[in-house]
Formats: C-alpha cells, structure tokens, sequence
C-alpha cells in the first residue's frame, strides 16, 4: 500500500467497518462534532481531540475512503468500497505484527497457480507475502508459522483470484530447521 494512514484514520475506518454504518441526529454543520462524540462512546477513541477526529473525518470523505448522506434530518457515514479496500489491505500488513508470544508449531503454507490474466493479483500477492516475511520454499509455495489465513483470504479476495490460492496447516514439513532459523523459532 502506498499511502500510509494515521492511527485515528485506521480507527475510525475499522469502526464503520464493523458497524457498517454511523447514523447520527443533527444538523450539517453539527454533524461531524455529532459523530464524534459517538466515536468517543468507544474506549479506543478516548485519548483522540474533537478537532483531530473532525480533520480525519474531512480528510477521510476527502480521500473518497468515507461518504456522508442526510435522510430526513439524520446523517450517516459508510465506507466506500475504496474505503473497504484500504482495510482490506491494512489487514494484510498488519499481518506483520502478529507474532504470538508462543509459536503453536504449525506451519502454514501458502500455495498458488495464478494464471497470466491475472498476473497483477499473483504479483501483489506475491509481494506481499516477501513484506510480511514468508519463506520461499518454491516459486508458487511460501511457508509462514503463524496463523494468517483471514488476511491472505482478504487479499486473494481484493484481487480476485480465489480460486488459484490454497493455505495448507502442516504440523512437519521436511528438514524444517532452515525455516525455523529464518523465522527465529525454537
């Protein structure tokens, strides 16, 4: 992902994201202070000022991520589908800082036969695996030991290649050790 969003932007985008959606009463000129002071109801929200939140906001309907609308004297926001895309791709780097404290000695290998008309989706997935940190162990097989097959199904899902991608959970894979000295494992 190119651009790099703030904290409070990634916070703000996973709360609609579960919420699906924000319905606030007010008027338009009062409807960001609104909506903020229902995002401040959530615990993760609490160290975050009203102006901060009413900059990301803007910014975030800016950048296309958010859409506001007024239905009968209500207002909401949802994220857009590029906006779902964002946290699609977030979830997937995010995957870097998921190391558990204790490694539940399973390996999870990720298999692929991605055709040539969808070679963007193989190159993206393929990138983005090298910047999580998998393990080549073929051109088309990459071995990784911590659970993550609910951020490579959001990729394989982004660029639609499905069905061409596989996640084996493997208890042994043969002469092991190289992996487990990559990956720092006991």
């Amino acid at each position: 992902m190119a651009r790099k969003f703030s904290k409070i932007s990634l916070d703000i985008l996973k709360v609609l994201a579960v919420t699906s959606l924000f319905v606030v009463a007010g008027s338009s000129p009062g409807f960001i202070r609104a909506l903020y002071k229902e995002l401040g109801k959530r615990q993760k929200f609490k160290s975050y000022k009203a102006e901060q939140a009413k900059r990301t906001l803007d910014n975030l309907k800016r950048s296309k991520l958010i859409i506001f609308k007024e239905k009968d004297g209500k207002f909401s926001v949802e994220l857009t589908e590029k906006g779902k895309k964002v946290l699609r791709e977030v979830d997937i780097s995010e995957l870097k800082n998921k190391k558990p404290a204790q490694w539940d000695g399973l390996w999870r290998i990720v298999i692929f036969d991605i055709p040539e008309g969808k070679k963007y989706g193989r190159g993206a997935l393929r990138d983005k695996m090298k910047e999580v940190g998998f393990y080549q162990l073929q051109k088309s097989v990459w071995a990784f030991p911590y659970e993550c097959e609910k951020e490579i199904d959001l990729l394989v899902e982004v660029f639609d290649i499905n069905s061409f991608v596989n996640i084996i959970t493997a208890k042994k894979i043969k002469d092991d050790e190289k992996l487990k000295k990559y990956f720092k494992l006991s």
